[in-house]
């Protein structure tokens, strides 16, 4: 315990000590009592606790405690403000010497190869400006290439589109047009036969019968090749009668026969 003692002591001590003003006034107390200490120190072997005590107190009737405390503390705070001056003075120095007349000197004796610092922070700030708007402007690049991929994407899905439905016009076109070929080829075949006003009489002979139904007396040789020609559909056939219905073809070259006449 005793030991915890001393050890929490010696702790505080420090920390007091350290304080600028405890320690700069514990220095002043001992440089103007200094015969005190030393006395305390050094009494002869044959000097009893009794002298030791009146020698202290001889000490101190001599030299009055309040007043030799007053005046250590002036001498404190005096010594503080005067070390302050004096370490704003020689900061104040050494910064104008770092700051200014080292690099002004620098720069007359060396100014190629040395670069001053405010002149070092200012292309380094305009370097991080450089950077950093490079950045933005690879980012909007990015943010750019992508669009335009979405663009070409699309664009690319629009000329599929454009092929596919180019193809299927073409697709329709050629029927159109292939049908158109049947029908003229249709038509040719009638006229060169002079079939025409018979194929008329046959498509009427089967507007006429009831539901379609002809008899097979009805039908003639010019009847039968329109309908291997296939201008008519049959629908049924029996021994007597069969059922036609005029096909999409044969509607076509009938319009055709009837502008034709």
């Amino acid at each position: 315990m005793i030991k915890d003692f001393l050890v929490s002591f010696k702790d505080n001590f420090k920390d007091k000590t350290r304080n600028p003003f405890l320690g700069t006034y514990l220095m002043v107390w001992i440089i103007r009592n200094w015969e005190l200490l030393y006395t305390i120190f050094n009494f002869d072997k044959d000097i009893k606790l009794k002298k030791k005590i009146a020698f202290i107190n001889h000490y101190y009737s001599e030299n009055d405690f309040i007043g030799n405390l007053w005046t250590n503390l002036y001498w404190a705070f005096g010594l503080l403000i005067l070390t302050y001056i004096l370490l704003n003075l020689s900061r104040l120095i050494v910064n104008l010497s770092e700051k200014k007349i080292t690099p002004w000197i620098y720069k007359i004796t060396d100014g190629k190869s040395v670069v001053l610092k405010e002149t070092y922070n200012k292309l380094k700030n305009e370097i991080n400006l450089l950077e950093s708007n490079l950045e933005k402007e690879r980012q909007s690049k990015g943010r750019l290439q992508f669009e335009i991929s979405k663009l070409d994407k699309k664009i690319e899905e629009l000329n599929l589109n454009k092929i596919e439905d180019n193809e299927k016009l073409v697709s329709e076109y050629s029927e159109k047009n292939k049908a158109d070929d049947e029908v003229d080829i249709m038509f040719k075949k009638l006229k060169e036969k002079k079939w025409l006003n018979e194929y008329l009489d046959s498509v009427n002979l089967v507007y006429r019968s009831e539901d379609g139904w002809v008899n097979h007396n009805e039908i003639g040789k010019a009847f039968e090749y329109f309908i291997k020609l296939g201008l008519f559909d049959i629908s049924e056939d029996n021994v007597e009668f069969i059922n036609l219905n005029i096909s999409e073809l044969g509607d076509k070259v009938l319009r055709k026969v009837r502008l034709g006449l």
